[in-house]
C-alpha cells in the first residue's frame, strides 16, 4: 500500500491534481475524459507494480541461493509480502479499469457521457448529407437526440456506409442503440 500512497501523493504533485479538479467544468465530456485519465493512472500503475515485483523476485532469488541465516529469512519474508500486496493492489486497480471500461463501454451513445450541446446546435433542417458526415465522423453521437434517429432511411444509409468501410462493430453498435430504445 505504500506505493499506492507515494504514487498518488507523486500525481497530485505532478499534476497538481486538485487544483485541476477545481477548474474541472463536470460536463459530460470531462466526465469522460476524467475517466479516460484514471484507467490510464490505474494501468501505470499496475505497470510500475509489476516492475518491482521483478526487482523484488530477481533479490528472493539472489537470497534464496545462499545459505540460510536469520536475516535471509527476515529480508526474504519483507519482500515476499510486499509483492503480495502489490498483486492484490494490481488486481484491485484491474479490477477497477475493467468496471470503468465497461462503464464507458456501456454508456457511450447515452447523453451522461455525451455532450448534448453539441445535437442542439445540429438543425435537422440541415442537409442530412451534413449531419451523415458528422454522425459517421464521430463528432455527433447516434442516440435518441439525434436529428435523424427516427429516420429509418438515414440508419440504413449508416448501416451501409460502416458495411462498406468494413466497421462492423459500428454496425453492431447501431443495433445495440436502436435495441435499447425499445
Amino acid at each position: 500500500m505504500n506505493s499506492f500512497k507515494g504514487f498518488i501523493k507523486n500525481k497530485i504533485h505532478e499534476k497538481k491534481f486538485l487544483l485541476h479538479l477545481n477548474k474541472i467544468s463536470f460536463s459530460p465530456i470531462a466526465m469522460k475524459k476524467l475517466l479516460q485519465d484514471m484507467i490510464e493512472l490505474l494501468k501505470n500503475q499496475v505497470k510500475h507494480n509489476l516492475d518491482i515485483i521483478n526487482q523484488n523476485e530477481e533479490v528472493i532469488r539472489k537470497i534464496t541461493s545462499y545459505p540460510e541465516s536469520t536475516k535471509q529469512k527476515v529480508t526474504f519474508q519483507r519482500y515476499y509480502m510486499e509483492n503480495k500486496n502489490l498483486l492484490t493492489e494490481n488486481n484491485d486497480f484491474t479490477n477497477l479499469q475493467l468496471t470503468l471500461i465497461k462503464f464507458l463501454t456501456k454508456y457511450k451513445h447515452s447523453e451522461l457521457l455525451n455532450d448534448p450541446a453539441l445535437l442542439d446546435e445540429v438543425d435537422p433542417k440541415q442537409d442530412p448529407e451534413y449531419v451523415f458526415e458528422l454522425t459517421v465522423t464521430g463528432k455527433i453521437p447516434y442516440n435518441p437526440r439525434h436529428p435523424f434517429f427516427e429516420n429509418p432511411d438515414f440508419f440504413m444509409q449508416l448501416m451501409e456506409h460502416f458495411e462498406k468501410t468494413e466497421q462492423y462493430e459500428k454496425c453492431k453498435e447501431l443495433i445495440q442503440v436502436k435495441k435499447d430504445i425499445r
